[in-house]
């Protein structure tokens, strides 16, 4: 199986190389030597490769979106564009660009595009055998965020929240998105790489011995966990995750779940072509429309009953080779289960997912 390790910004992809003369491991019996401030022309020739790697990697997978740390994915961002420059401090200077949505109680829906311009400092640190690598914001010189779509446009709710805020529709769009840009996509990352390879990324900074939030532990298995996740999905509502990327034909996507707060949501998966065209038309059309060409595969997901514990869906999808998104959906429009609303209601679905790139069948 060929392991191409898809974690959001996974900039340490390049550290692999380090094998040839010490490897990771190697590196864990001189913690003290590489974490002294003082060996800064070492630690930094092990950063030189992010100048490369960094833009890629952003712009290979998509960034889910949260308001507090430790709350349910409420959107995602896709960036398209992106460039990275070394300072002369040997910060690094991120230009990005890119589209997205997010969900909150005042606006429902909202599409938007955004772009940031950020500096960051750039730092490891040696835990054992496990690096854990710092981009931490020293300033964002820039960053603007324009709203293309809000769901919910009558004067009710938003009225009173801007009538309250002394603001308006755009007003309240506008503060919100800020909000987003500035807590989630500007306040720097953490990527932890582990001596066999695998990384792991968190958003902020994640204090050395920790390890990122996430709804399933990966046990004893070797297989590279892509995404583990939990998203919330109010009443027509669905999330893109991804795309994850199959090269290998011996390679297939092993999707773990757990489905709670509502009685049924759909997995569909789809190529990233038709997904692309599918985001944009989620990001600009308030109705939550059906997919451009069938899914290639429908999975309805169960929630657990109230009787003993909790079973998560779990099972191989075996794809043609390429790139793909699994699109969670909480929608009459696609996918076999169709949401009941209630009133005051609108039965939000939390699910909570791990994908792995593991053997096919």
């Amino acid at each position: 199986m060929r392991v191409r390790l898809l974690s959001i910004l996974v900039l340490l992809l390049g550290l692999s190389s380090l094998g040839a003369s010490c490897g990771q491991t190697g590196l864990a019996i001189m913690p003290g030597v590489l974490n002294n401030p003082a060996n800064r022309a070492l630690r930094r020739e092990i950063f030189g490769f992010a100048v490369g790697e960094l833009c890629k990697e952003m712009q290979a997978r998509s960034i889910p979106l949260k308001l507090h740390d430790a709350d349910p994915n409420i959107g995602r961002f896709f960036p398209i564009g992106c460039n990275v420059q070394q300072m002369p401090s040997e910060n690094l200077f991120v230009q990005f660009i890119g589209h997205g949505y997010a969900w909150t109680n005042v606006t429902g829906r909202m599409g938007f595009e955004a772009s940031a311009a950020v500096e960051y400092k750039q730092d490891f640190l040696m835990d054992g055998s496990t690096m854990y690598v710092y981009f931490r914001q020293a300033h964002t010189e820039t960053s603007r965020f324009e709203v293309k779509m809000v769901e919910r446009t009558q004067a009710g709710a938003i009225g009173g929240v801007a009538s309250l805020l002394g603001t308006n529709l755009q007003g309240i769009t506008q503060q919100l998105g800020d909000r987003i840009l500035q807590h989630q996509l500007a306040r720097g990352f953490t990527v932890v790489r582990q001596s066999d390879g695998e990384v792991s990324f968190a958003l902020g900074v994640l204090e050395k011995g920790a390890q990122p939030d996430a709804p399933f532990a990966k046990g004893d298995s070797d297989w590279p966990l892509l995404a583990n996740e939990r998203t919330e999905l109010h009443h027509e509502q669905r999330d893109f995750a991804g795309p994850f990327l199959l090269e290998d034909e011996d390679d297939a996507l092993w999707l773990t779940a757990h489905l709670e707060g509502a009685p049924g949501v759909d997995v569909l998966v789809v190529p990233k072509a038709v997904g692309d065209t599918w985001i944009k038309d989620y990001e600009t059309n308030p109705q939550a429309g059906p997919p451009p060409s069938p899914p290639l595969a429908q999975i309805p997901l169960q929630a657990t009953g109230a009787m003993g514990p909790p079973k998560p869906f779990r099972s191989p999808l075996r794809l043609p080779l390429g790139s793909y998104y699994l699109v969670f959906d909480n929608t009459a429009s696609a996918g076999p289960t169709v949401p009941q609303p209630a009133t005051l209601d609108d039965r939000a679905a939390l699910v909570s997912y791990g994908v792995q790139l593991g053997d096919a069948p």
